[in-house]
C-alpha cells in the first residue's frame, strides 16, 4: 500500500454547487464563510496542502467528442444565481487546478493514481481511480483502493453506464446484474464478454446510434474511464483514450 499523500485534490465543482445553492437560500454575501467551512470539513486530517479541482465547460469536455449526448440531459437544468461568483472566488481564494477539456474527476483520478495527492469527493466514479481516497459523507478515515478494485468498479460502470451523464450502457444491467455477471466470468475475459453483450441483441442499447455496436461499447468504456497518468501527460496535455485489446 502506498504512503498517504500530505496533499489532498477537492472536488470543486460539487463544492461550487452546494454553496451556490446555499447562497440562494442563505445571505448571499455570506457565502465566502459557507465555502471555507465546506472547505474544512472535506480537508482529511494530516493533509496540509489543498487544491481544488475544477472542470471545464461541458461544451469543451473531451468526452463530448465521444459521444455527443455525454451530460446534455443536463443542458436544461437549473443553474444557481451565484454559481460564477463561488468559482470566481474560488480561484482568488484557494490553489485551483483547471485543465483543458478535463472534468473535476479526471484532474482528480490523475494527481490521485500518481499518489501526488488523495480525491476528495462524493462522487462514486473516482472509485475507478487506485489510490487514496476520502468522501467527507461517508469515511470516517482515508481509504485505500486498490488496482484490482479500481479495475472492477471501471468494468461495472461499463455495463451499467451512467444516466445521469447521459450514457445507456447495457440494457437493463444494474450494478447488481454487472457484479453477478463479473463474478461469473474469468477476469481475463471480463473485456471480449462486455463487447459481446454490446453487440448482442438481448443487452445492447435499444437507441439505435450512428455507429456499430462495437463502437458504442468502446465509447461507452472511454466516457465511464477516469483519466490517471497512464492515461493523460500533464506536459502536453495530451489524452490517450482507453482502447479494446484487439484494437
Amino acid at each position: 500500500m502506498r504512503k498517504k499523500p500530505r496533499k489532498a485534490f477537492l472536488d470543486g465543482d460539487i463544492l461550487a454547487y452546494q454553496t451556490a445553492f446555499w447562497a440562494e437560500v442563505n445571505d448571499p454575501d455570506d457565502f465566502p464563510i459557507k465555502l471555507e467551512k465546506l472547505v474544512k470539513q472535506w480537508t482529511p486530517d494530516g493533509v496540509d496542502d489543498i487544491t481544488i479541482a475544477l472542470s471545464c465547460s461541458r461544451v469543451d469536455n473531451f468526452r463530448r467528442n465521444i459521444w455527443p449526448d455525454y451530460k446534455a440531459n443536463r443542458e436544461d437544468l437549473y443553474i444557481p444565481e451565484y454559481l460564477l461568483d463561488v468559482k470566481d472566488h474560488m480561484r482568488y481564494k484557494y490553489k485551483c487546478k483547471e485543465l483543458p477539456s478535463l472534468e473535476a474527476d479526471d484532474i482528480l483520478g490523475i494527481y490521485t493514481y500518481s499518489n501526488k495527492a488523495i480525491a476528495v469527493t462524493i462522487d462514486k466514479d473516482l472509485k475507478g481511480v487506485c489510490g487514496w481516497h476520502y468522501n467527507p459523507r461517508k469515511d470516517e478515515e482515508l481509504r485505500f483502493i486498490t488496482k484490482k478494485e479500481a479495475r472492477r468498479f471501471f468494468f461495472e460502470q461499463w455495463m451499467t453506464g451512467d444516466s445521469v451523464d447521459g450514457l445507456p450502457g447495457l440494457w437493463r444491467i444494474g450494478p447488481k446484474t454487472a457484479q453477478k455477471m463479473l463474478e461469473e466470468w474469468d477476469e481475463g475475459d471480463w473485456e471480449g464478454c462486455i463487447i459481446e453483450l454490446y453487440t448482442s441483441d438481448k443487452y445492447k442499447p435499444k437507441k439505435k446510434y450512428d455507429m456499430s455496436s462495437k463502437d458504442v461499447a468502446v465509447a461507452m468504456a472511454q466516457c465511464v474511464n477516469i483519466l490517471t497518468t497512464e492515461t493523460y501527460n500533464l506536459k502536453t496535455n495530451k489524452i490517450s483514450l482507453w482502447v479494446p485489446k484487439d484494437g
